[in-house]
This record gives structure tokens, sequence and C-alpha cells, in this order.
């Protein structure tokens, strides 16, 4: 190689192995402060639980273990079931997929700005207490994420509730016991 473009690879070489890096670094710091990078299927918990904000009205709750068993809780009865380590593993796509680890801890207060008449801004917080919320939990080894919502959102983490909820409702269906 002539003596004059050794300089010139050279820089290339380094310039390529610092984008990689960056891209490695990058890819590192997405990962939530806490949550392994690596776990084993049988470590994951995930808890979804529906608080109705009426008195009355049940709790609904589905906990889902990467060890086959789930329970569905409603009507203040609990009714297990078998969920595979696939469904378990889609759901676990789909908390990576939609940013459930940078997502805040409760999106169940308002927040809202108002002017006064001498120019003065004003922050109100709302948090209605008998409004009902979703809380959606994931915890492995020490490591633990829950996230409270209402009705507004965040409505990615609400889709994946309904899901898994309708699944679950379906698959205790089948382990009732026949009348």
């Amino acid at each position: 190689m002539p003596t004059r473009l050794k300089p010139l690879v050279t820089s290339l070489l380094l310039g390529m192995s610092c984008l990689t890096g960056s891209t490695s670094m990058a890819m590192e710091s997405t990962t939530a402060a806490g949550l392994p990078q690596t776990y084993r299927l049988e470590e994951v918990s995930v808890r979804l639980t529906r608080q109705p904000g009426r008195p009355n009205f049940p709790l609904q709750r589905i906990s889902l273990t990467g060890k086959g068993s789930a329970t569905l809780e409603r009507d203040g009865q609990s009714q297990p079931f078998h969920y595979t380590a696939q469904d378990l593993l889609g759901v676990l796509n789909e908390l990576y997929r939609i940013r459930f680890f940078d997502l805040a801890k409760n999106y169940s207060t308002r927040h809202s700005v108002s002017l006064k008449d001498d120019g003065t801004v004003i922050t109100g917080h709302l948090r209605l207490q008998d409004a009902s919320s979703t809380t959606v939990c994931f915890a492995v080894a020490a490591y633990e994420k829950c996230v409270t919502y209402t009705t507004e959102g965040p409505y990615e983490l609400e889709k994946l509730t309904q899901r898994v909820f309708a699944q679950a409702e379906q698959l205790a269906g089948k382990t009732l016991p026949q009348k």
C-alpha cells in the first residue's frame, strides 16, 4: 500500500470503529436502569390489574409467570390457566416495542396550566380518586417496573392490556369445570 494512503485508510478504519462503538453504546442506553439485559424466562412475572373507580365494582387481575402458570382474578375468585412461553414472549416483545421500560410510573394525574390576569402561569395537578385505573407490572430478579394509567393512555399499553385480558378470559374459560 502506498505510504500516502496509509493515513487515509487508518482514519477511515478509526472512524468506522467509532461509529460502530457509538451504535453499540446507543443500544445499551435505551435499556432501563436496573433492567437486566439477559434473564431467564422462568424468572419473569407480568401482572395486569384493573382497579375500578366505583365502589362495588370488582378488581380484575392477571398474573403471568415464565413457568407457564397464570391466574385470572375476577369477581372475587381466582381462576388458574396455562399460559405458554411463546405467549409470554409475545407480551415481553410488545412491552419492549412500546418502550414500556421508558414510560413514566404514573399517568393518572392530569397536569394543566392556566394564565392569571396578571400574566402569572399557574400549574394544576388533578387526581381523581374515584377514576378507574390500570397498572401493568413487569418483574425479573430484583427489578420491577410498574406503570399506572387511566383511560387517557398510554394507548398502546391499553391495547396490550385489552388483548391480554381477552386472551386470559378465553384460556381461563377453557379450564372452568363443566356443569
